[in-house]
């Protein structure tokens, strides 16, 4: 955008909207791509710092993130009102480990709930939440409705050229809450293609990951939270041995699971093989190659559950059962666990692939 909401003449359809911000209580907003979702979070935020209310913005835009990096939820409270919400700094993120929505509903919502909760414990009197563009189809519907019922907002707020909402918000037309507000998106608003939008992320992971250094950590101090991998029993010789003549591939590392079994491995596993397998252990073989743990972005849990911070995996030692991370967190003792993302990332931000780590 050419300037920012300081400078703005805010339009006079968004004043129902700055109205429920003073008066406090939570604000989702939903709206496509390209609607000023960002610049309306931080109109509303400085109305209610205005009336003397205290703010909590809560960033669910994970393709796009002004608070925080992206693949996370980012929670700011800003104390003085913000010419654009890329200024404030995160007092919490929560990785969700991916740059869209798609396969990753799930682990979105509960991020936002769980960002949502710590800004509701700080006793934010106003919470915005800002939110995806995904609009469209049975998975935006999904993902707007799930998110909903998590926050229970006093107040949805539709921002729509047209009418490309309305599926989202008709459910909630005869409801005692949330109360439905239907806004214009300012002219203002400029689009930005997706090179430009792809670029936007790079620069943010980058800035993230600036003057970091590579931390060595033992997994058995961090499991992972979120795959077979660190979960399980670790197979003696003679069955990894055995797995690795059933796989047709070189076995890295092995587990027993009440599943089955996980695999860590180096190459492409024979299916037929691995179905077998299976059957030995009473269920069946998750697989996991190694090349998709390479540069893989994951994040830094600690005691709570909560993200410490953000690092690339950068190494696996299987036999000393040790991972070597690029992050910008100083020191691991306060790490208690592991989530894992599917982007692969470079230092420098860039994005090299997605993979699915799950072994599923």
């Amino acid at each position: 955008m050419s300037d920012t909401p300081l400078t703005w003449d805010i339009p006079s359809s968004w004043q129902p909207a700055l109205e429920a911000a003073r008066a406090g209580g939570g604000l989702l907003l939903i709206g496509a791509i390209d609607t000023g979702k960002s610049t309306l979070a931080a109109v509303l935020a400085n109305a209610a710092l205005e009336a003397g209310r205290s703010v909590a913005i809560v960033d669910a835009d994970v393709g796009q993130s002004s608070i925080g990096p992206p693949a996370c939820v980012g929670l700011a409270r800003p104390k003085r009102p913000i010419a654009d919400l890329s200024a404030l700094a995160p007092e919490a993120i929560d990785l969700v480990g991916a740059c869209s929505p798609a396969r990753h509903l799930l682990q979105l919502v509960a991020s936002v709930g769980s960002i949502a909760a710590r800004a509701r414990a700080a006793g934010a009197e106003t919470i915005i939440t800002d939110t995806t563009g995904l609009i469209s189809g049975g998975m935006g519907r999904a993902l707007k409705a799930a998110k909903i019922r998590v926050l229970d907002p006093d107040v949805l707020v539709a921002l729509q050229g047209e009418e490309e909402v309305e599926h989202l918000i008709a459910p909630y037309e005869r409801r005692s809450r949330p109360a439905v507000l239907r806004l214009r998106p300012s002219p203002r608003v400029r689009p930005r293609g997706r090179e430009e939008r792809a670029a936007n992320r790079q620069r943010n992971f980058s800035r993230y990951f600036r003057g970091g250094a590579t931390l060595s950590l033992d997994w058995r101090q961090a499991p992972i939270e979120n795959g077979a991998w660190t979960g399980g029993e670790p197979l003696p010789g003679h069955l990894r041995a055995y797995a690795e003549e059933c796989a047709a591939c070189e076995v890295l590392h092995a587990e027993r699971h009440p599943e089955g079994v996980c695999l860590i491995v180096a190459g492409h596993p024979d299916a037929n093989g691995l179905r077998s397998l299976g059957d030995s252990f009473h269920g069946r073989a998750l697989v996991v190659e190694r090349g998709s743990l390479d540069n893989l972005l994951v994040g830094l849990l600690d005691e709570t559950g909560g993200t410490r911070a953000l690092a690339i995996l950068e190494e696996v030692d299987f036999r000393a059962r040790r991972m070597g991370l690029y992050t910008p967190l100083a020191e691991a003792s306060a790490v208690r666990g592991v989530r894992l993302g599917s982007i692969q990332l470079a230092r420098d931000g860039s994005q090299l692939g997605t993979v699915d780590v799950s072994g599923e």
